[in-house]
């Protein structure tokens, strides 16, 4: 582990000095290569060879720093399971008047190392190994989780997007922004703060029914995550390879029946009904939230605190 650069604190109270997340084109010096719920990945100039993924919409700071604390921390458990993870250093960045974000600063890994990449270039055995290498992994945890003395289960988002796989054993998780830790059921990252971006009328209707709680408890299910993980492909534009990853996770589901238990295969029906199901709401949630951002910053003149995508592919 290198160590974060020096410069990278005056680079992350610039950006937050200047920025405004409804309209971050503005603020200049950077680059917006992905987006999350609550978070942004961006490449920052001044900050050559890192990206920054800006996690937004803390309370206060003692919740921005228990989220930092947590991260910390689930590197740890991750990487004692034996998951490799890429090198990340979570630091608070305050804001004058308001609470601070978290930038999890992290080495700019060689982009046709990460899986979808792979998905849509590589051949078949290329990315039949790094289906094969991710389900090791995610039935890896699964087992650390019911062995562990304390009750301390940790999952992972098993869709390739998430993963680097340069290396040539274990792949590399580059995707550590939610913290999926849970002991005796209960998730040890902050519920309301994942509920923040929900705008508030549905906000209440979510808290109601712990829908955000219900939605993380599916990564702790291996074939839930395996099944996200193959309707990730109809995103990346890649659905013939859907036959492929399906013939190796039902082949993964037999083989490790004893861990798993008795699970019903996956079908080509089944992959196409899931991923349309997440991808309908999803765009119906980012209309939402763009309306929300649209009355907080144009009606209301209030700061909004998140970076949403324009277009998306689905």
């Amino acid at each position: 582990m290198r160590g974060a650069p020096a410069e990278a604190e005056e680079v992350l109270r610039s950006l937050e000095n200047r920025l405004d997340p409804a309209q971050p084109e503005k603020a200049g010096g950077l680059q917006v290569l992905g987006y999350g719920e609550v978070s942004a990945c961006l490449r920052l100039d001044g900050l050559d060879g890192w990206i920054v993924k800006r996690m937004s919409g803390f309370a206060d700071e003692p919740a921005a720093r228990a989220y930092a604390s947590l991260v910390d921390d689930y590197l740890v458990r991750l990487t004692a399971r034996g998951v490799s993870v890429v090198e990340t250093h979570a630091l608070l960045v305050p804001r004058p008047g308001r609470p601070p974000v978290v930038a999890l600063l992290q080495p700019m890994l060689p982009s046709e190392s990460l899986g979808h990449r792979l998905l849509v270039r590589a051949d078949d055995a290329v990315v039949a190994d790094a289906v094969h290498r991710v389900l090791a992994t995610v039935l890896a945890l699964h087992l650390a989780g019911t062995e562990d003395a304390d009750g301390l289960e940790a999952a992972v988002d098993g869709q390739l997007s998430n993963w680097s796989f340069a290396e040539a054993e274990a792949p590399v998780l580059v995707d550590v922004g939610t913290p999926f830790m849970r002991r005796a059921g209960r998730h040890l990252v902050d519920i309301a703060w994942l509920e923040r971006p929900i705008p508030p009328g549905l906000r209440a209707y979510y808290h109601r029914r712990a829908l955000v709680g219900a939605y993380l408890d599916d990564y702790y299910d291996p074939r839930t995550v395996a099944l996200d993980l193959l309707g990730n492909f109809h995103k990346e534009g890649r659905p013939d390879r859907i036959p492929l990853g399906i013939d190796i996770v039902n082949r993964w589901l037999v083989d490790h029946r004893d861990a798993l238990g008795e699970r019903a295969p996956l079908s080509g029906v089944e992959v196409e009904s899931y991923y349309r199901s997440d991808a309908d709401l999803l765009a119906l949630y980012l209309r939402l939230r763009r309306a929300d951002r649209f009355l907080r910053t144009r009606v209301l003149r209030r700061p909004y605190d998140f970076i949403l995508p324009g277009h998306v592919r689905r």
